[in-house]
């Protein structure tokens, strides 16, 4: 792996990230910068071959160095920002500002360097300015080595014979500037425009475009080993992640201050390599099981609903197994360590599951939907053990198991359900009738909590909730009223409410559709904290680590991990998959579940030890007090990073 730096080009270890041997000088631009604007690996590996800076009248330098010793091998001026080795590694192929204003195609012996027939002169090829960032264009390279395709900017993309140096077909494309890549077998284009990507089927030519995703038009594009995905790089430091297939995002991986460039994918295709102008070289874990995030993909995707889009995930009491919500009927049941199906689907919950619990002893496991029934079941045979019944007329979306097992307490549209888990039988309500947005049992006594939404029943509307309530259970008396929302807004349909108790009882995390999380004192009623939530517009789950140190916060489409002690953030926001994100942590508090809307969802490992790895491989070197603050905050400052 190479990378850029004023002190030269530098080499790491892709395993352990550490530098290997010393920078190989780089010559100094004409900028006084020792820039490097494009490089490529023979197809061996055996040589490297790198082009650098050059302005209107000084060229730069093409070198090529071997990839093991670092000896020069061979060098030339030029005035190239881009290199690429032919499939059987015998030429470079390169871009060349050999008139001014227009840009050709050239060859030169890989040993040499010394030029190898004509030119390639494409119409309209040029480069353009991205605010004060000049992009020069781009070619590619068909996989089975015969041609050179360009893309122009009066919206022709081209193929070139490589022996010929004619062009042989063409296709037309958006105009303007245009990143290029193609596919691995070279039957799909992606050429970057104006906010977004275009698909190009070589054979048909049909495209498919996305756009509106990105500020500006892509610096670079790759697809990566496996076709499946396309990845784009921006002057804004974003890296994002295309379906191949469907042109759709899948995400965009934020790490970097400044503009990114030329991406490099590992040979399995597992980690994405990215370097920007901030000085930063990141290693992303694209499939997620060697690094924090391991992603899964629990049910299919659905048309976005603004109300209803939401689906739970639940750790196991043992942590063995997890629960997730299907979409329209069923729920989903996996293997939590290996992240694979446990058996069949349980579909029988009589419509789409919003909220999941599992009984303090984890044998029973109770689900209720947006249509307002509830299922209870059997984990260990996997079988309906009561219901579907109806809980609430209206809609269901929240559920709670009693800290001994016996009751269960539902939210809906028509407030708080109390119900006997043996027989089933309803035990009465509590509330005044209005909608509740989620319900919690004390884990250590008979008292409920649940969050007032504002539906009224008789009115259909929603009128403004944002109040927490605390019941006694036993005696059916309120013994506290909380502010959730300090003057929340007038909604057309309910946002996210959620409420938490800590393990040990004694506070009252709540949320609603506000930027603030409260945090209350169960005792006195008085409020002890307030958290920026930071995940959106709304807030949809709220939990407790088993230490009560970690506060767990799910929004629109992400997560965030907060010190209960100091307020504070803990790390970056966690994304699961798009749209709305719920969350449950696992009980040893070491993993975090989220599942989002679009039936994607993440298993993250947040044991402090695992970020502190983390966060010492992205810097590669002992961190700063800073960066210790926000990977590990609330932990002593103890940077143990190879330096």
């Amino acid at each position: 792996m190479g990378g850029l730096s004023v002190a030269g080009l530098r080499f790491f270890d892709a395993d352990t990230y550490e530098q290997i041997g010393q920078p190989v000088d780089v010559p100094t631009s004409p900028h006084g910068l020792k820039e490097v604007t494009g490089l490529a690996y023979s197809p061996g590996g055996e040589t490297l071959a790198f082009v650098t800076a050059f302005d209107e009248t000084t060229p730069g330098y093409i070198r090529v160095i071997d990839s093991q010793t670092r000896e020069l091998l061979a060098e030339a001026r030029t005035f190239a920002p881009h290199v690429a080795f032919t499939e059987d590694g015998s030429l470079l192929v390169l871009t060349e500002y050999l008139e001014y204003g227009r840009i050709w195609i050239t060859f030169r012996d890989s040993t040499t360097l010394i030029p190898v027939g004509s030119s390639i002169q494409p119409g309209e090829f040029g480069g353009a300015y991205a605010d004060l960032y000049w992009a020069s264009p781009f070619f590619a390279l068909t996989p089975d080595g015969g041609s050179v395709v360009t893309a122009s900017a009066d919206g022709e993309l081209a193929w070139w014979d490589l022996g010929s140096r004619k062009k042989t077909s063409a296709l037309e494309i958006a105009e303007g500037y245009h990143a290029l890549a193609l596919s691995p077998d070279g039957l799909t284009a992606a050429v970057g425009i104006d906010g977004g990507i275009q698909l190009v089927d070589v054979r048909s030519g049909e495209v498919q475009t996305a756009s509106g995703t990105l500020a500006g038009e892509p610096l670079w594009l790759l697809f990566s080993p496996d076709g499946k995905t396309v990845v784009s790089t921006g002057l804004d430091g974003a890296v994002t992640l295309w379906d191949a297939k469907t042109a759709a995002p899948r995400g965009t991986l934020w790490g970097h201050s400044a503009s990114v460039g030329q991406p490099v994918f590992s040979p399995d295709g597992a980690t994405l390599y990215t370097a920007s102008d901030d000085g930063t070289v990141i290693a992303w874990d694209i499939d997620g099981y060697r690094g924090l995030r391991r992603p899964f993909t629990f049910t299919h995707d659905r048309t976005y609903d603004p109300v209803f889009d939401r689906l739970p995930g639940r750790f196991s009491p043992d942590g063995r197994l997890i629960a997730v919500g299907l979409k329209e009927e069923g729920i989903g049941l996996w293997d939590a360590p290996a992240l694979n199906p446990a058996g069949s689907p349980l579909l029988e919950t009589g419509g789409e599951v919003k909220a999941l619990a599992f009984s303090p002893d984890g044998r029973t496991l109770a689900a209720v939907t947006s249509s307002g029934m509830a299922t209870l079941w059997d984990v260990e045979s996997r079988s309906l053990r009561r219901g579907p019944f109806e809980v609430d007329p209206l809609l269901a979306v929240g559920v709670s198991f009693s800290a001994d097992g016996t009751m269960l307490a539902t939210a809906g549209g028509n407030s708080v359900k109390l119900w006997d888990v043996a027989t089933g039988a309803a035990l009465g309500g509590i509330g005044d009738g209005s909608g509740a947005g989620d319900v919690a049992f004390s884990p250590t006594g008979s008292l409920v909590a649940f969050v007032r939404e504002g539906w009224n029943p008789t009115t259909a509307l929603f009128e403004g909730g944002g109040n927490a309530e605390i019941w006694d259970v036993a005696r059916r008396s309120r013994i506290a009223t909380l502010q959730v929302n300090a003057g929340a807004p007038d909604r057309e349909y309910g946002l996210g409410y959620a409420i938490a108790f800590s393990p040990d009882g004694r506070m009252l995390a709540a949320a609603g559709d506000d930027p603030l999380v409260r945090l209350w004192d169960v005792r006195t009623g008085k409020l002890i904290r307030e958290f920026e939530q930071n995940v959106g517009t709304a807030v949809w789950t709220l939990e407790f680590s088993p230490d009560g140190r970690i506060l767990a916060i799910s929004g629109e489409p992400v997560a965030s991990l907060w010190n209960v002690a100091t307020g504070t953030q803990m790390g970056p926001r966690l994304p699961g998959g798009s749209r709305k994100a719920m969350l449950d942590l696992s009980p040893d508090g070491r993993r975090l579940l989220i599942t989002n809307g679009n039936g994607q969802g993440a298993v993250w490992d947040i044991d402090p030890e695992s970020w502190a790895q983390r966060a010492c491989a992205l810097a590669n070197r002992a961190l700063t007090r800073d960066e210790w603050e926000k990977f590990l905050s609330g932990r002593p400052y103890e940077p143990a990073c190879a330096t």
